[in-house]
């Protein structure tokens, strides 16, 4: 009861105050004057137009010509610049300029017979109502009173913000969906949502009304204030209407295409020839200095910079980037020093460098580069792993390759500095050591043949690393043990006796391996090691991770040559047997970290054999290409072998019984 009588009270008064004349005064009087003459002007006009209308032929259309819209484009740009004038105290300026604009526009009006309330008029009407709203700011007067209450203006943003953790795609609680005007339509386990025109019996004002700990919402958070539920309430009690786009369209988009048409947001378009990026030179610091006092949350001076399209939008001042315009730019003005108070606030500060791609953004158009302006400016602030991989990526080929001898000499000296050192360089691999010459040619003929069957194999072709591959082989195990220390700080397995390391900028592409000999008694041979941490840099060379048992797998099983028995295989086979059965679940075989480094190898090459066996090249080939596109295990067998992990892997846990 206490609920209906506070809302019964509450719309009798709104819809009162909504009954009322309302006006707008200017500072000056002679302002106000000429307003109302124009307002008197405006409705004769539209009288007489109505009357014109009736008489003549209906093949006559009002309509505005293209010289016409420039022009309004033109004008919304110059109210723009009124708060700027209003903050330097030039009132007089400000309110010559918003007559002039307003007269201006009456002209337009009647030269091109179209009514006031014109769609094309929309964003122009608004710029000049927010710069009226600082005027009467600036001189203490009340501004004036919204009587109809817009669900894609008023209604969208506040849910949009603190609605949706709950009740939006992902996870709607109790069934209710608020993402979308259609979900609202629908209610949720409790019933309909709202009733339109009597907001005292909506589930919805309950709800939003609530005590906290008595059915409260939003559940988590602060509540909604007061101001917002008598706004929900009104637009309740005026029939709770869409007024813009399509009941299935999500709330985000509604509001994002209502601004854009109704504030007639600019983003600016690259042309190609800009040498400042926005998403790369202008995000990251804005990011860092700029978002946590103007964010979507906490809009001081009614300014978020969260996204480019907010940024764009302005803040209470109107439009604070004019593309194009640094000089009268209030963005500029303020984080550029020429007024006060100067952003950012407290201690951060633009560096210089900032501060020249700033000027350069302005003079190149202030375009935008991203995909879509309503990314959060945060995701361009790149990681120093992803800064390295494009410093890599810029760099020429050439450029790589000397990289590759100077870090690959580098880290060969740093391991066994008190050997003597040789190098030996072929088409695609840079192979060095402390072994002597003819070792290390014998290598590099072996690796290039192996990589024309793995180019056959997976069908590639050139060079898959980008400066080469290096081949690092230590004479003996001392050596290898000190490599691993040294480049790879830390201890290797003893089981281990080489290894591949190709990372995602190709900063380090590498295999290193001990130089066991030739002897096949006395396995694995230097030419199985080759192939194995070969075939494993190869299945790394985009930079994508692929599972362990992946790439020790194939490795092993191209170094065995298509050798099926013979004790090295048995060995294998039973140290597998002896491994998986202890796993938790039979799928957990798919899993990085479930087996150590000495014994991943026997693992990977008999599941791959499996794999091989059940379903070919390939198909293996197919599951290869999933795990490198992103997808999960169960998925990725699904697509190659139509069967999901749990399957395979129980699958693969009987053939090692057999």
């Amino acid at each position: 009861m206490m609920v209906r009588a506070f809302f019964e009270l509450v719309f009798a008064k709104s819809h009162e105050q909504s009954g009322r004349k309302r006006s707008h005064s200017f500072q000056a009087s002679a302002l106000s004057t000429t307003s109302q003459n124009r307002r008197g002007r405006s409705l004769a006009m539209i009288v007489c137009g109505t009357v014109l209308l009736a008489l003549v032929s209906s093949d006559v259309s009002a309509e505005l010509t293209t010289e016409h819209r420039r022009e309004i484009a033109s004008l919304k740009r110059t109210v723009s610049r009124v708060g700027s004038m209003l903050r330097r105290d030039k009132v007089e300026e400000a309110e010559q300029t918003l007559e002039e604009v307003e007269s201006r526009l009456d002209a337009i009006i009647e030269e091109a017979g179209i009514s006031e309330d014109d769609r094309a008029l929309a964003a122009i009407q608004s710029e000049l109502e927010r710069q009226k709203g600082l005027m009467d700011k600036s001189s203490g007067k009340p501004s004036k009173t919204k009587s109809e209450v817009s669900f894609v203006e008023d209604i969208a943003p506040i849910i949009d913000q603190k609605c949706l953790g709950c009740h939006g795609a992902n996870n709607p609680r109790n069934g209710l969906r608020l993402d979308s005007f259609a979900g609202w339509r629908r209610g949720g386990q409790s019933g309909s949502l709202l009733i339109p025109g009597q907001p005292a019996r909506s589930l919805l004002i309950a709800r939003l009304s609530a005590p906290e700990g008595r059915g409260r919402m939003p559940a988590r958070g602060e509540p909604l204030s007061k101001d917002e539920i008598m706004l929900v309430g009104q637009w309740i009690a005026q029939g709770a209407k869409l007024d813009f786009g399509s009941p299935q369209a999500t709330l985000a988009d509604l509001i994002y295409e209502h601004q854009k048409e109704t504030l007639d947001v600019q983003i600016p378009k690259p042309t190609g020839t800009e040498t400042v990026s926005f998403t790369q030179d202008m995000a990251p610091w804005m990011a860092n200095l700029c978002l946590n006092c103007h964010n979507s949350r906490n809009k001081s001076g009614g300014l978020s910079v969260e996204t480019f399209f907010d940024l764009m939008k302005g803040g209470d001042s109107g439009e604070v980037i004019i593309p194009g315009d640094m000089e009268n730019s209030r963005f500029f003005r303020l984080v550029g020093g020429l007024e006060l108070p100067r952003m950012p606030q407290g201690q951060g500060r633009i560096t210089r460098q900032n501060y020249e791609d700033m000027k350069k953004w302005f003079a190149e158009g202030n375009t935008f580069d991203g995909a879509d302006p309503r990314t959060n400016i945060r995701t361009y602030v790149r990681s120093e792993a992803e800064m390295l991989a494009e410093q890599f990526r810029s760099k020429t080929d050439e450029e790589m390759i000397a990289h590759r001898l100077e870090r690959t000499t580098e880290q060969l000296r740093r391991s066994v500095p008190n050997d003597p050192r040789e190098s030996f360089d072929s088409e695609h691999f840079l192979v060095v050591g402390n072994v002597d010459q003819d070792r290390l040619e014998e290598v590099a003929e072996d690796a290039e043949e192996q990589l024309s069957k793995l180019h056959k194999m997976f069908g590639g072709e050139g060079l898959p690393w980008r400066g080469k591959l290096a081949i690092f082989v230590l004479k003996d195990r001392f050596s290898y043990d000190e490599f691993n220390q040294v480049v790879e700080m830390r201890r290797a397995d003893q089981e281990m006796s080489g290894h591949s390391k190709v990372t995602a900028s190709h900063e380090d592409a590498y295999i290193a391996f001990q130089d066991r000999g030739d002897d096949e008694s006395d396995l694995p041979t230097t030419e199985q090691l080759l192939i194995e941490h070969l075939t494993g840099a190869y299945l790394k060379q985009s930079g994508t991770a692929l599972p362990d048992w992946v790439v020790s797998g194939t490795g092993v099983m191209m170094a065995m040559k298509g050798v099926r028995t013979g004790p090295h295989v048995l060995q294998m086979k039973q140290t597998a047997g002896s491994l998986v059965p202890t796993l938790g679940k039979p799928e957990d075989v798919f899993a990085d970290g479930s087996f150590s480094p000495a014994t991943i190898g026997p693992v990977g090459y008999t599941l791959v054999q499996y794999l091989l066996d059940q379903g070919g090249p390939g198909k293996f080939a197919r599951l290869i290409q999933g795990f490198r596109n992103g997808l999960s295990a169960d998925r990725a067998f699904r697509d190659a072998y139509g069967a999901d992990a749990g399957q395979i892997a129980r699958g693969y846990l009987t053939s090692l019984r057999v």
